[in-house]
């Protein structure tokens, strides 16, 4: 319901109301006026009967009263007049007329206690009012009742009763409400026509107002204040609204522009501009603390972690795995994941190709065609892949895993945002890489690719820290070429080169990918087999041995070979730290050099007896 009309119902029902308690007021007291009215009229009338009655009585022509009454009741308005005679006037002049003993039970109420009586009796027809009058004995006045009645002063001589007709002034009561009624009415219908004439323009103004904001706040800023008030104030309030709010129209259009020129956005959430841009800079916001934040993180592993909990947060998905995939060994590893099992085969794993987002470079939707990508074996039944290529050898793939079909229009939806947080960790990632490659490089031992001593030094303090916290098992293998001093000198050096790299090879073929293979020093190498037994650990370094003399190398014409010697130590079997188990593996190394060489040798605690050890 508009103010307008709730004005005109309250404006009318207050002056209905007014209206009614002056009818009802002019009714009750009109009423009372009648009555008090009726009753002094009957009081008149008791006079003239008892004045007229004394005459009669002082002219001795008592006799003749009937006559005297009788024209008294005929006067208009009297219905009906009797007298009643007290007991005492009968006792002393006799019983009076037939008609002047009580007629009924009010009369005999007021003769016994002298109190005046009226009452109203009306109906649709007619309106009478029974009153009945005492007459008192008095000493006073002319003449003195008690000369001429043998009673006591203020004893009830007798009484007067009428019934009077006042049809005529209820009907001229009922006239005077129906004029005050209809004046009543004319006055509201002035009072509503000067409502609307006045105020109407006003609530239109506060209507359009209400309207306006309402637009306003559903980024609509188009709507401004028309007013046919002609009061400046209300005038000025409009036109400083109307200015507000083109300045709202013109600055929001800018950010709205700039902002969309700044983010690839997808499909918006919300048509709001304000909303929307408010959340546009959010998103900028929480993009900058998300960068500033991998910049400070040491490890790509923490990055892949956060980019997780970006991914949460963005696309809002519960399930989800990040792929990171390099291009050059054509394979990709799992770098951050929610659910237990990988949803993709095996073979892509190592033939990165497999994945279909990866290898056309564009996003990968499961409704798009059934069995769209070949390499999924997951069991939930949509997925949703991104691929986004960092640099021209490393890209990442973030698979979307749901249930609900539903979910791929969100993802849709909000892609763009996601590609946004990847647009802006772009070149942290790729420092980050290019950090990981130069670290990788002083690392990696230049002539076999395999990690430096360096390296080494570094991961024994890291492994050193595990166990202290968890049983970390490891076997520690030292390897020398024997007699490779013989090589050098006999063939040069770059023989010699060659024979590191055929042994570095043969390692890498003879274990597995969580173990480490280092070059020590000149033709020394170290290898830490993880969490290996005594047996497994003798068998893989047999293998080595076995597998590297049964290589050559070709030198003009001449196949050459040699040999290696393997020394076997075990933490926290033997040795507290790694660096005394590679220390025992040295000694035990030592010992198959004496020995005869060509052999593996496992570390015991009793080669210590010999000084040369």
């Amino acid at each position: 319901m508009s103010t307008y009309r709730r004005l005109f119902i309250f404006i009318t029902t207050l002056l209905s109301l007014l209206t009614l308690a002056i009818m009802v007021n002019t009714v009750y007291n009109f009423r009372d006026f009648s009555f008090e009215r009726s009753i002094k009229h009957s009081e008149n009338i008791a006079q003239i009967v008892r004045d007229g009655l004394t005459a009669h009585m002082i002219n001795n022509i008592m006799d003749k009263r009937a006559y005297f009454l009788r024209k008294i009741s005929e006067t208009k308005g009297i219905e009906k007049l009797w007298i009643v005679r007290g007991e005492s006037v009968n006792r002393q002049y006799g019983k009076g007329l037939e008609n002047e003993l009580p007629q009924d039970e009010i009369d005999k109420k007021v003769l016994s206690s002298g109190k005046p009586y009226s009452k109203l009796r009306e109906n649709a027809e007619k309106a009478l009012i029974r009153v009945t009058i005492p007459y008192k004995a008095t000493p006073y006045g002319e003449p003195n009742c008690l000369s001429c009645h043998q009673v006591k002063a203020g004893e009830t001589l007798g009484a007067i009763s009428l019934e009077l007709d006042i049809s005529d002034v209820r009907q001229q009561g009922i006239m005077t409400i129906l004029k005050i009624a209809g004046i009543t009415i004319v006055f509201i219908l002035i009072a509503m026509i000067a409502v609307r004439m006045n105020f109407k323009p006003y609530l239109e103004f506060f209507n359009d107002l209400r309207d306006s904001l309402i637009h306003a706040r559903r980024g609509d800023f188009s709507h401004k204040i028309h007013t046919a008030v002609t009061a400046p104030d209300i005038r000025s309030i409009a036109e400083l609204y109307n200015q507000l709010i083109e300045k709202f129209e013109k600055t929001v259009g800018i950010i709205d522009k700039k902002l969309a020129a700044l983010v690839k956005s997808g499909e918006p959430e919300c048509s709001d501009p304000l909303e929307k841009s408010a959340e546009t800079i959010q998103m900028l916001a929480d993009i900058h603390h998300f960068k500033k934040t991998i910049e400070l993180d040491e490890s790509m592993a923490l990055i892949y972690e956060r980019l997780g909990r970006i991914v949460e947060k963005v696309m809002g998905a519960q399930y989800y795995v990040i792929f990171a995939v390099r291009k050059s060994g054509n394979t990709r590893e799992v770098v951050c994941k929610t659910v237990e099992a990988i949803p993709c085969s095996a073979s892509s794993m190592t033939n990165a190709t497999e994945c279909r987002a990866f290898r056309t470079m564009d996003i990968v939707e499961s409704e798009q065609f059934p069995n769209l990508c070949t390499a999924y074996e997951g069991d939930f039944s949509n997925y949703f892949c991104i691929p986004y290529a960092i640099t021209d050898d490393f890209a990442l793939v973030i698979m979307l895993l749901s249930d609900n079909s539903g979910d791929i229009s969100v993802f849709q939806k909000r892609s763009a945002s996601l590609e946004y947080y990847l647009e802006n960790a772009k070149p942290v990632i790729q420092g980050k890489l290019l950090m990981e490659k130069l670290r990788e490089k002083s690392l990696k031992d230049g002539l076999t690719g395999l990690y430096n001593r360096k390296f080494l030094e570094e991961f024994i303090d890291t492994i050193n820290r595990q166990s202290d916290r968890s049983e970390t098992r490891y076997a520690a293998l030292m390897l020398d070429i024997d007699f490779f001093k013989k090589v050098n000198d006999t063939y040069g050096h770059d023989v010699g080169d060659k024979f590191i790299k055929l042994l570095s090879r043969t390692i890498l073929e003879n274990i597995r990918k969580g173990d480490i293979a280092a070059r020590y020093g000149g033709e020394e190498f170290v290898v830490l087999l993880h969490n290996a037994t005594k047996d497994g650990a003798v068998k893989v370094a047999e293998r080595i041995r076995k597998e590297f003399s049964e290589k050559t190398v070709h030198l003009q014409g001449e196949n050459i070979k040699k040999t290696v010697s393997i020394g076997v130590a075990f933490m926290p079997e033997q040795a507290k730290t790694m660096r005394e188990a590679i220390k025992y593996a040295d000694v035990a190394l030592y010992k198959a050099k004496e020995s005869g060489r060509n052999k593996v040798v496992v570390f015991d605690p009793d080669m210590f007896e010999h000084k040369e050890y």
